[in-house]
């Protein structure tokens, strides 16, 4: 592990006034506390929330807006705990959400993974203080963002934005010149740089990351492993777009048959923070890459 690692009693992290970082190490959450309301940008998964609420009370943060940034289950399946803590919340989710997790398949997989995640989280130091979910998280009544939209929380707006690439429902937060970009760079490695995940399209990921560095933000906050600030954003930003690159010239360019790419691949990334998710997860994202790899020069 790196030494970048930083512990969980030190949560919550502020990083200005208005936005705290909650959440541990592995998987951050961002509180937004305007003059009126706040919204909490991230859901996590079920075995950090209820350090997170903790973490809430602990700030006397009461949150009036939970925001999915995409429905993969890493990102969701805190959702239902804080729906519960929070039942006067409103959700908000990008378009496609839904579908995405109402998808046959989608089911069985994220309970698997929330569970496998959540014995990780307590592996590492970290315990869950409720059982993982055993049924997907419901949206029909969350508030759909289908354009850019502002949330006026008094004093502070905050800009949700659609973006693809990397997810159905895959949307951005931003608040002045701190950028909530979620899975947009890509998995973050401290230390390493990011992994890329064009999970809908590479084109459009790479689209995404060029919009990204045109918003030249002074922080920008990835889900995991904690924000980059300052200079730090600047490289973090231009290293992902390098990643992304070089990840579709490897695989437009091999010589290596798809068996002995894909053993390459899981090699040099089930490692580290990657290993809070089951190798099987890893090995078939790495899979979905290399497809849209060769979709984009196809």
């Amino acid at each position: 592990m790196p030494n970048q690692y930083t512990r969980k009693n030190d949560f919550p992290i502020p990083l200005s006034s208005r936005v705290t970082v909650l959440g541990n190490y592995f998987i951050n959450l961002f509180l937004i506390q305007g003059n009126r309301k706040t919204a909490l940008f991230e859901t996590g998964i079920s075995g950090v929330v209820d350090s997170v609420i903790l973490q809430l009370e602990k700030l006397g943060a009461v949150p009036d807006y939970l925001i999915l940034s995409h429905p993969h289950s890493d990102h969701t399946t805190g959702l239902p705990g804080l729906m519960d803590r929070f039942p006067e919340a409103v959700v908000i989710a990008g378009a496609g959400a839904r579908k995405f997790l109402t998808h046959p398949k989608a089911g069985p997989l994220m309970v698997a993974e929330d569970a496998f995640m959540s014995k990780g989280l307590f592996l590492k130091g970290i315990t869950p203080g409720r059982p993982p979910i055993d049924t997907v998280p419901d949206l029909s009544e969350a508030r759909v963002v289908k354009n850019a939209t502002q949330l006026d929380l008094g004093g502070v707006q905050l800009e949700l934005i659609p973006v693809t690439g990397h997810s159905p429902g895959n949307i951005l937060g931003r608040v002045q010149d701190i950028l909530f970009c979620s899975d947009s760079l890509g998995f973050h490695f401290p230390g390493r740089g990011f992994w890329p995940l064009f999970f809908t399209g590479a084109a459009e990921f790479l689209a995404t990351l060029e919009n990204i560095k045109a918003m030249a933000p002074a922080i920008v906050c990835p889900a995991h492993q904690g924000p980059l600030k300052n200079q730090a954003a600047r490289k973090g930003i231009l290293a992902a777009i390098d990643a992304a690159h070089g990840f579709i010239r490897r695989v437009t360019q091999t010589r290596l048959s798809d068996r002995e790419l894909n053993l390459q691949l899981l090699a040099e990334s089930y490692r580290d923070e990657f290993t809070l998710y089951t190798r099987e997860n890893i090995q078939n994202c790495n899979q979905l890459l290399v497809k849209r790899a060769r979709q984009l020069v196809g």
